[in-house]
């Protein structure tokens, strides 16, 4: 989008916002761990995945995000004094696991399938193999974690495709599930191809690039008797090389008209023009036509306004002159599909690995695969497989925490961002179509489907 900043250099988070977040678990998680700690339990090693089961509505595929704030909360996970005061004032959980989790940090190990790659359901986004309290009590903030940013990645990156060669900037702070949120869903966005954001702090926290244009109510401030040119010409001065006037306060075609007179009165060219409201095709038109008469072809025009992947696409299709294209709500809320159903499950436990004994969940439609895991891609599917199988190629899930430590540097956002380029020029385009997309197909292995029979057929035979 025209006035958009450049990236500044990514902020390593270190342990910073994510450093308190103990307590974002649910109670059971904690009431479990202490369970486990009174029947000396604690320390079993385990293996937990965490997976999407399905793909929500008008998805071909999910678009991995939110690792790396993953990995930070694990690495910072600690309860401070403050925390273990509060729990032993509500008188739940016993002394010998409160020490315990006073002394608690992350020291397991995570693979996991690197951010930015495009998967179908089913697939292990991630493995935990650690001591059994750890495990435990790291559920619900790490599913967040992944979830949301997924989610978002997710929906992105079909505005992206709808949109084409035309820049997608996220708009969606003022609509988000609190504040907090902005952060996370900018740079879930940006991974999957978005140009940048309008929320600041992003740029601060993960050098996403920023775009602003103004508000109605900066027009509004210099009184509607021609007022609106006056607040052109002003912001033009102000902002001379990044300055995109916003021509909808009052009427969208003398708007036009006054942003073309202010920029003669300053003498300084018009970067861009939004518009916000109305028929976006028909005003893009007329707004084109307006500005090439003025001599100003290089303006760009940016279109906003309840815009998703369907409305981009029927834009585009229709041929709109329109360069780029802000969205909000519909983006930052993942508005057609706004939860997205990972779980995080015990797949194996004991041993010195954690997967001497294979486990599986049997609920009705919420059945899990049995043993830890492994992925391999294939150019038409990704094939699940036990992590004793091998496959030609390159395994999907790839170490990324040892002992609690970074095996290696975290990928730069821009890579990331890069992988997920790469992913969506590969994979068919039928999988991001905005209507009926086909789905990544996701196969298991026979030895996989062989293990799962066998598990099966002696649970039921206990249970009879």
């Amino acid at each position: 989008m025209v006035g958009g900043s450049a990236a500044v250099t990514e902020k390593r988070m270190g342990t910073g916002h994510l450093a308190e977040l103990a307590l974002y678990c649910d109670e059971y998680e904690l009431t479990m761990a202490d369970s486990f700690v009174r029947h000396g339990q604690a320390d079993d090693l385990v293996s937990f995945e965490l997976s999407v089961r399905h793909l929500p509505a008008n998805r071909g595929c999910l678009v991995v995000a939110g690792l790396a704030q993953a990995v930070e909360y694990l690495r910072a996970l600690q309860f401070t004094a403050e925390q273990c005061a509060f729990l032993r004032r509500q008188g739940v959980l016993s002394e010998s696991t409160i020490a315990e989790l006073s002394r608690v940090h992350f020291s397991g190990e995570v693979a996991a399938i690197p951010e930015g790659t495009c998967v179908g359901a089913g697939v292990p986004l991630l493995r935990v193999v650690a001591r059994r309290l750890e495990a435990t009590i790291i559920e619900s903030a790490l599913l967040a974690l992944i979830n949301h940013q997924t989610m978002v990645a997710s929906k992105a990156v079909r505005i992206v495709m709808a949109a084409g060669w035309r820049g997608v900037w996220d708009y969606s702070l003022r609509r988000l599930h609190g504040p907090q949120a902005g952060p996370e869903v900018a740079r879930a966005a940006y991974i999957a191809g978005c140009s940048g954001t309008a929320t600041v702090e992003a740029a601060v926290r993960y050098g996403v690039p920023t775009t602003g244009t103004m508000a109605h109510h900066y027009v509004m401030a210099f009184g509607a008797d021609g007022g609106e040119q006056r607040a052109f010409a002003q912001f033009l001065r102000d902002f001379p090389d990044r300055a995109v006037l916003l021509i909808d306060t009052f009427d969208s075609h003398r708007g036009i008209e006054h942003a073309i007179a202010a920029s003669r009165e300053t003498g300084i060219s018009l970067r861009g023009i939004r518009l916000d409201s109305g028929d976006l095709e028909a005003l893009a038109r007329e707004a084109r036509g307006m500005l090439d008469e003025a001599g100003l072809s290089r303006t760009s025009i940016v279109a906003s306004g309840d815009l998703d992947e369907w409305g981009i696409a029927e834009l585009v299709a229709a041929g709109a002159p329109i360069d780029s294209f802000g969205v909000g709500t519909k983006l930052g809320t993942s508005f057609d599909a706004p939860a997205l159903g990972g779980v995080y499950k015990l797949v194996a436990q004991g041993g010195d690995d954690g997967a001497a004994q294979p486990v599986l969940k049997l609920s009705t439609s919420k059945s899990t695969d049995p043993g830890q895991h492994q992925v391999y891609r294939h150019s038409d599917f990704d094939e699940i497989v036990l992590v004793t199988e091998h496959r030609a190629g390159e395994p999907m899930l790839r170490p990324v925490l040892r002992h609690g430590e970074l095996v290696a540097d975290l990928p730069r956002l821009k890579d990331i961002r890069h992988r997920c380029a790469r992913e969506r020029a590969w994979h068919r385009a039928e999988m991001f179509r905005t209507t009926d997309p086909e789905p990544r197909r996701v196969e298991r292995s026979p030895q996989l489907q062989e293990l799962t029979r066998r598990l099966v057929t002696a649970i039921a035979e206990e249970a009879s």
